[in-house]
């Protein structure tokens, strides 16, 4: 007879679907964001999402077993320190909830696609790229910028104790999300510029960010795609989780791209995710990239390697405390891998965009 504690177990994994939905109709009907102040009586939730009292009687008891929320003794329901994650304040979850129930969810249904061809399951399911979807929809857009957000924010203080830009005139964050390590960078070196560089509807919400933070006179926004364009100019550049986002030939050609454009005395400063194999989340995140772009987690020695692949000379990885990997690397445009071919001047290996969009904000020319 089976262990009754193992099959207990294996039937509380196999609700993970429940949960993420659970969490994204969280998210989706603001309900941390209504209990963060006052709590509200069952009614008073019903009358504020739509949501009948009979449906959220059942709901809020499930929300309240994930340590969402809580029902307190006169019977109204607060928000919970882990729901709060949940609000759609800067610096939460919200955007990853809502994509981990929409279409993230739906792209891993697709996993067994995925697994026999090593194509991405996001594409299977969806009949194109998160990047291409996100210019279509502002709402997965602006999910995404703000997932972006809470991965910059939280990167932000191992990567300004792991670099010193001081001596950085332009900072150019390649790939920017929504601007907050940059603009992050900015506040902490007031002699320094930016310019923040993103596609699509992305750029938008960059603009939107450095508005925020006051910085319109020392960084601009491009819109741009960095498999085919990169601007010169810059004396840092900052390459955050993009390349993870890429299997090994595409994310070679974005570094040679990088790397063509770099002027003499500039450094490329690659910032990711180290895998790490003794990490019990590691698994998953690097299943997670598979799954979304047919791409992988790296360790700092592979990362490593791409950049050397691309003809950079990186320094030492250096490690934070979050398990960030900075690699800072200088151009070499002499080196090549043996059997590489030079590229036409222009030519990044990878898909043509549809074409340049109008820049969201100033051009670079203004900060030379």
């Amino acid at each position: 007879m089976p262990d009754p504690a193992q099959v207990e177990r294996l039937a509380t994994l196999l609700q993970g679907h429940a949960v993420t939905q659970l969490l994204a109709s969280a998210a989706r009907f603001r309900i941390p964001d209504l209990l963060a102040e006052d709590g509200l009586p069952v009614a008073g939730i019903s009358a504020r999402t739509g949501i009948p009292v009979s449906a959220l009687s059942r709901y809020l008891p499930a929300l309240e077993e994930l340590g969402i929320v809580q029902r307190e003794p006169d019977g109204t329901y607060r928000v919970t320190p882990l729901g709060r994650l949940l609000r759609r304040d800067t610096g939460s979850l919200h955007g990853q909830a809502l994509m981990a129930g929409d279409e993230y969810y739906g792209a891993w249904q697709e996993l067994d696609h995925c697994l026999l061809t090593g194509e991405s399951a996001f594409h299977a399911r969806h009949g194109s790229g998160l990047w291409e979807m996100a210019a279509r929809k502002p709402d997965l857009a602006a999910s995404f910028a703000r997932t972006m957000r809470w991965n910059s924010a939280r990167a932000l203080s191992d990567i300004l104790a792991l670099y010193d830009f001081t001596a950085a005139r332009l900072v150019v964050d390649l790939g920017a999300g929504d601007a907050t390590l940059l603009c992050g960078v900015l506040a902490r070196y007031p002699k320094a510029r930016g310019l923040a560089v993103e596609q699509g509807s992305m750029s938008a919400h960059a603009a939107a960010t450095v508005r925020e933070a006051g910085l319109d006179q020392r960084c601009a926004v491009r819109t741009d795609d960095i498999r085919r364009a990169v601007p010169s100019g810059g004396d840092v550049y900052i390459l955050k989780s993009v390349i993870h986002n890429w299997p090994d030939a595409a994310a070679v050609d974005i570094l040679r791209t990088v790397r063509d454009a770099m002027p003499a005395g500039s450094q490329l400063l690659l910032v990711e995710k180290a895998h790490d194999s003794a990490d019990p989340q590691a698994a998953l995140r690097d299943l997670t990239m598979m799954v979304l772009f047919a791409s992988q987690d790296r360790t700092p020695a592979e990362y490593h390697a791409l950049l050397t692949r691309a003809g950079f000379t990186p320094s030492a990885p250096r490690l934070g405390s979050s398990g960030m990997c900075l690699i800072p690397a200088t151009a070499d445009n002499a080196r090549c891998e043996p059997g590489d071919q030079p590229r036409p001047e222009g030519d990044s290996g990878g898909p043509e965009p549809a074409g340049r969009a109008p820049t969201t904000h100033r051009e670079n020319e203004e900060l030379e």
